[in-house]
C-alpha cells in the first residue's frame, strides 16, 4: 500500500470561511472517485480543536494540483512565500479566473492509497484560505492521520457478548405485545436482559417496566427477565391473578431445579458464582435456608454445614465454567461425598466468549472494546485479555479512535460488550477499512452439549474461511 500511498494539495469550490469541509468522497483529477470511510474520525479530530465541521463531497482542481511531495509534509500555510514558485502560487488568495468560472475558495489537502483491485481510498478535508486556523489544522489532520494508513489484520471476536438465553427472553417479551397477552397492559418486573438497548426495544413496544408487582393493575401481564426470580414472587403473582410470562432463561430454570432437587434429598447447596449478578437472587430465593454463595476456593474454607456428607453445587449461569473448576476442587478436597449437577445443564457462552477474546487478544497488538459508555461489562472483557499483555481501549464512538492508538497496530482485535450501541462495531470496522487495506477474521468459539455418542472432528472454532478441527 505505502507505494500507491500520496499526500497532495488542491484548490477546491464550495468551502465558506469558519468551516472545514471534510470528504465523504473526493473526486482525484487521476484516481477517479475516492472512497472516504475514516471521514468521521478525521471529522471528529478537527472537532476536537473547536472547529466547525461539515461532511460533503469535494473536487479536486487538476489546473492548481501542486508538484507531489511524498517526503515531507506540504508547507499549508495559505499566503505564498517569497519566491512564486507553482507549489505556492495556488495557496494565495483568489478572487476570480480569467476563464469566468467559479474562484476557487478552498484549499484541498489529500491522502489516498490504491487496493490491489486499483480502487482508490483516502481522507481530504478542505478550509477557505482566508481562516488560517482552518487551513493549518486540516493540513496538520490529514497528514496525521496520513501517518497511520498502512495494511492492516482485523481479529473479530465473534462470539456473540449477548448469550442466547437473553436474546430468547427479548423475542419472548415482543411476542408479548404482538396478541399474547390478550391485548391488556404489559410490564416487565425489572429489565428482562442486562442489554441497555433491549430495555429501549421493549420501551418503543409498550411494555412498561416496575419493581414491584404491587403497583400492578388487575389481569395485567407480567414479564419475568431472563435471570430469573424466586419462588415468592410468582406465589404473589399467582395471587394477584397476574398474567405471568415467563422469559426465564432454561439453563437459569434448570439451576433453579437443580437447587429444588439438592434441598428435597437435604443438602447444602452450594452456588458458584458472582455477589452483584442478576441471576444470582433467584437461584438462592429458591431455597434461602439451605443454600450459599461462594466465588472463590477461599470462601470454602468457611462453610460450616450441619453434615459435610450432603453438599451439592452448582455454577450460576452466565460465568465461563472454566473460572469455577478451582472452586469446584476446593468443594471435593473438603467434601468427599460433594455431588454436583447435570453437565449438560452448564452454560457454556461466557466459557466460549473468554476463550474467543482471549484468542484474539493474544494475537493483536490493539484490543478495542466496542461498549456504551461507563461499562462494567466492558471492564470484564478487558480482565478477560489481562494475561495478553495486549494494549486495550474501550471504544464508545469512532470519535475515540486517534492516530497514536493505531499507528503501530498492524494486527487489531475487536469485540462489543453488551453495552456495544447497535452498529458501533461494524462503524469502526467500516473506519478501519478507510486507513489502508484492512483483512477481517472472524474468530468465533461454539461449544455443544453431545449426548448419547463420543464425537471427534466436531467443527468448534471458526476463523475467516479457514475452519478448525478439534
Amino acid at each position: 500500500m505505502n507505494r500507491s500511498k500520496i499526500r497532495e494539495r488542491f484548490a477546491c469550490q464550495g468551502v465558506a470561511g469558519g468551516e472545514v469541509v471534510v470528504a465523504s468522497a473526493f473526486d482525484h483529477p487521476d484516481r477517479g472517485s475516492v472512497g472516504c470511510p475514516a471521514a468521521p474520525v478525521l471529522g471528529a479530530a478537527l472537532t476536537r480543536r473547536g472547529l466547525r465541521v461539515r461532511y460533503a463531497p469535494l473536487t479536486a482542481r487538476p489546473e492548481t494540483r501542486p508538484a507531489v511531495r511524498q517526503d515531507v509534509p506540504p508547507d499549508i500555510r495559505p499566503e505564498p512565500r517569497s519566491d512564486t514558485r507553482r507549489d505556492d502560487r495556488r495557496y494565495a488568495p483568489v478572487t476570480g479566473r480569467a476563464d469566468g468560472a467559479l474562484p476557487d475558495d478552498g484549499h484541498l489537502f489529500a491522502v489516498s492509497w490504491l487496493d490491489r483491485h486499483g480502487r482508490a481510498t483516502g481522507l481530504a478535508a478542505a478550509a477557505h484560505p482566508d481562516d488560517r486556523a482552518a487551513v493549518e489544522a486540516a493540513g496538520q489532520e490529514v497528514w496525521r492521520w496520513s501517518d497511520v494508513m498502512r495494511s492492516r489484520r482485523m481479529l473479530l471476536a465473534g462470539t456473540r457478548p449477548v448469550c442466547p438465553g437473553a436474546l430468547g427472553a427479548l423475542e419472548t417479551a415482543l411476542g408479548v405485545t404482538r396478541g399474547g397477552a390478550g391485548g391488556g397492559p404489559v410490564f416487565a418486573y425489572g429489565p428482562v436482559t442486562d442489554v441497555p438497548h433491549h430495555a429501549e426495544e421493549l420501551a418503543r413496544a409498550g411494555i412498561g417496566t416496575v419493581t414491584g408487582l404491587d403497583t400492578l393493575p388487575e389481569h395485567a401481564a407480567v414479564v419475568f427477565p431472563a435471570h430469573g426470580v424466586p419462588p415468592v414472587l410468582r406465589a404473589e403473582a399467582a395471587a394477584r391473578g397476574l398474567a405471568v410470562v415467563d422469559a426465564t432463561c432454561p439453563l437459569v430454570s434448570a439451576a433453579h431445579a437443580e437447587v429444588a432437587r439438592f434441598t428435597e434429598r437435604g443438602d447444602l447447596t452450594v452456588v458458584i458464582g458472582r455477589p452483584g449478578d442478576a441471576v444470582v437472587p433467584g437461584i438462592l430465593g429458591q431455597a434461602p435456608e439451605t443454600t450459599v454463595l461462594v466465588e472463590t476456593a477461599a470462601d470454602v474454607a468457611r462453610l460450616r454445614p450441619a453434615d459435610p456428607m450432603a453438599v451439592s453445587y452448582l455454577i450460576q449461569p452466565g460465568i465461563p465454567v472454566e473460572h469455577a473448576l478451582p472452586v469446584v476442587a476446593a468443594l471435593r478436597a473438603r467434601f468427599p461425598g460433594l455431588r454436583g449437577p447435570d453437565p449438560d445443564d452448564f452454560c457454556y457462552h461466557a466459557s466460549d466468549r473468554a476463550t474467543s477474546v482471549a484468542s484474539v487478544a493474544a494475537a493483536g497488538d490493539l484490543l478495542l472494546v466496542a461498549a456504551g459508555p461507563g461499562c462494567p461489562d466492558a471492564r470484564h472483557v478487558i480482565g478477560l485479555a489481562g494475561d495478553s499483555g495486549v494494549l486495550s481501549r474501550v471504544v464508545t464512538g469512532v470519535a475515540d479512535l486517534c492516530p497514536s492508538l493505531l499507528r503501530e497496530a498492524g494486527t487489531v482485535a475487536l469485540t462489543g460488550a453488551r453495552s456495544a450501541p447497535p452498529g458501533l462495531v461494524d462503524e469502526i470496522l467500516t473506519v478501519l477499512s478507510g486507513l489502508g487495506p484492512l483483512n477481517v477474521v472472524d474468530r468465533r468459539v461454539t461449544s455443544e452439549v453431545v449426548t448419547g455418542e463420543v464425537v471427534t472432528g466436531r467443527e468448534r472454532v471458526v476463523t475467516g474461511r479457514e475452519r478448525e478441527r478439534v
